[in-house]
């Protein structure tokens, strides 16, 4: 008799266990990307958005490959990258890069896309827009994205 309930009693252990494991599995954040999967990432966001964004006020995509890139040894190679080879979102995160990482460079990296003027979807709070680059980029050499990018710190 004392068998079978030891039996039964190591056998709800052994569950209890194993739906304790596949549940903190579960919950578990994803890992962040590493920094060249941020900036694959970055290439073709589809948004240029700081800040809180949507209804629930997440962190856009793109803020979340910037500040992986932005925390990594090699920010400066890989935003010039994103420069050469993103679409115009991604340059303008790069060009947020460029001007907290190498200032002095921000105008001659700004030049290009400047000249091109491609419009851009760009999303504040709730708000998606769609507006010119000379209009971001603007924005991004008076600072007003200052107060999401000065909080990184390497």
């Amino acid at each position: 008799m004392k068998k079978p309930l030891i039996t039964l009693a190591l056998i709800a252990a052994l569950n209890l266990m194993i739906s304790f494991s596949i549940r903190a599995q579960v919950n578990r954040p994803p890992d962040p990307p590493t920094p060249q999967q941020a900036y694959e990432q970055l290439l073709s966001v589809r948004c240029f958005a700081f800040g809180g964004v949507g209804y629930a006020g997440v962190t856009s995509e793109g803020e979340k490959a910037y500040r992986a890139i932005a925390g990594s040894t090699n920010a400066v190679a890989l935003f010039s990258a994103a420069l050469t080879n993103g679409n115009a979102q991604a340059k303008l995160y790069a060009l947020c890069g460029i001007r907290q990482f190498a200032p002095r460079t921000f105008n001659a990296h700004a030049k290009s896309l400047l000249i091109a003027n491609p419009q851009v979807e760009t999303m504040s709070g709730c708000i998606v827009s769609h507006e010119f680059v000379t209009n971001v980029v603007a924005r991004i050499a008076s600072g007003s994205y200052d107060v999401y990018i000065k909080k990184l710190k390497r």
